[in-house]
């Protein structure tokens, strides 16, 4: 087997389940193979640790209690794993590679897929793209970001 650990980018979107599907194609008869199905958390999508305002003060505050923050960041990418194991288990099938369900806080998904293809010795990227056509591409697309970001292949599948 060429591919023995496969990051599939998972967005909720049809295309991240196509490219799950293609994923387990590849490494599903190979029991030492591993498929990482992994959502990228925007961390503009938290709330500022610093700076939380309830609109109230005309002064932001600072975060009292440094756990709650913590506990929030945990919560949420519980919350992303969790969706993404719930996908995992309608698509399993019959596959004997491990399945592992992760998620990550990062500032652009492009930057957070291309940490962790770095960080966790992934051989392929298989991800879903919406074929929005070339023009899309050179504009921000996030399949053409990490086409440029990381030195694995990488399959799009629409």
């Amino acid at each position: 087997m060429y591919f023995k650990n496969i990051l599939v980018p998972y967005d909720e979107s049809d295309h991240a389940k196509s490219a799950l599907h293609i994923a387990l194609g590849l490494a599903g008869p190979y029991p030492e193979a591993k498929v990482s199905v992994v959502t990228v958390i925007p961390s503009a999508a938290l709330p500022n640790p610093t700076l939380l305002s309830d609109g109230s003060l005309d002064v932001p505050y600072a975060l009292g209690d440094p756990s709650t923050y913590e506990r929030i960041m945990e919560a949420t990418v519980e919350r992303a794993s969790s969706d993404a194991q719930a996908v995992i288990d309608q698509a399993r099938d019959d596959a004997e590679c491990k399945i592992v369900a992760d998620a990550v806080i990062a500032d652009s998904p492009v930057e957070g897929i291309a940490d962790y293809v770095k960080s966790h010795d992934i051989d392929l990227v298989v991800m879903g793209r919406r074929g929005l056509g070339a023009l899309r591409g050179m504009i921000g697309s996030v399949s053409f970001g990490v086409l440029r970001s990381v030195d694995v292949p990488v399959l799009t599948v629409k």
